[in-house]
């Protein structure tokens, strides 16, 4: 492991380090308000990055990036908290967050389907019928909300026509919890429909809030489901 913890931002924000590596950087982020706010924007820049451009990736994908990335030297960032490191460091962040865009393709942030152009609901029934489909159920206040997964496919949906429809112009929200940060998945737009995405990648949970129309950039009510894909 490096002994500047500083430079593993990039490869923390999206999912590059070994499990010790990440215990270590998990320490260091309790400490380091810097690393922090760094790694908030990089994850932040993956997602509207995967929004534009949601598009299945190929198998070899993944492997292509993380090797390009750890030939590509992070300087530190800075501890002092001015205007002008902000902007010393912006084109590296954007280097960071290219690489970072790997989360929104092969499903680190989720992705509604819907923005490749899908049909949701044809989406989300074949998620549901994949031969290696496993599915949960969750009972909310709201009604309820059924996931399922097929490793197969590499999707998860999500099926939301047990929700109650909500009035005084509020929706219901999709997010991607990686690390303790939340990341929009989109607007559930059709409950009839449901919403489908990419399966996320290790550690991350999705989760459901209740949000003004148009959606929220960051959560304003507590979840009121929270699912794991992986224990589905």
């Amino acid at each position: 492991m490096s002994t500047d913890l500083h430079t593993l931002s990039g490869a923390y924000a999206i999912d590059a380090l070994s499990e010790e590596e990440a215990r270590q950087f998990d320490r260091h982020l309790e400490e380091c308000p810097s690393c922090r706010e760094e790694v908030r924007e990089l994850r932040a820049a993956a997602a509207r990055m995967g929004a534009a451009e949601a598009l299945a990736p190929p198998p070899a994908l993944k492997a292509r990036v993380l090797a390009a990335a750890d030939q590509m030297p992070q300087l530190p960032p800075r501890v002092t908290r001015l205007a002008s490191d902000r902007k010393r460091h912006w084109s590296a962040k954007l280097v960071a967050a290219a690489a970072a865009v790997i989360l929104a393709v092969s499903g680190g942030v989720a992705v509604f389907e819907s923005q490749r152009g899908e049909d949701q609901s044809v989406v989300v029934a074949q998620v549901f019928q994949a031969g290696d489909a496993r599915t949960k159920t969750v009972q909310t206040d709201h009604g309820s909300v059924t996931v399922a997964t097929s490793p197969s496919l590499g999707r998860m949906a999500v099926r939301t026509d047990g929700l109650r429809a909500l009035g005084g112009k509020r929706v219901y929200q999709l997010w991607a919890v990686h690390g303790g940060t939340p990341t929009s998945a989109g607007v559930i737009q059709d409950l009839k429909a449901g919403a489908a995405m990419a399966m996320p990648s290790q550690g991350t949970t999705v989760a459901i809030t209740v949000e003004p129309e148009g959606g929220s950039e960051q959560p304003t009510t507590a979840p009121f489901v929270r699912v794991d894909p992986r224990k589905v």
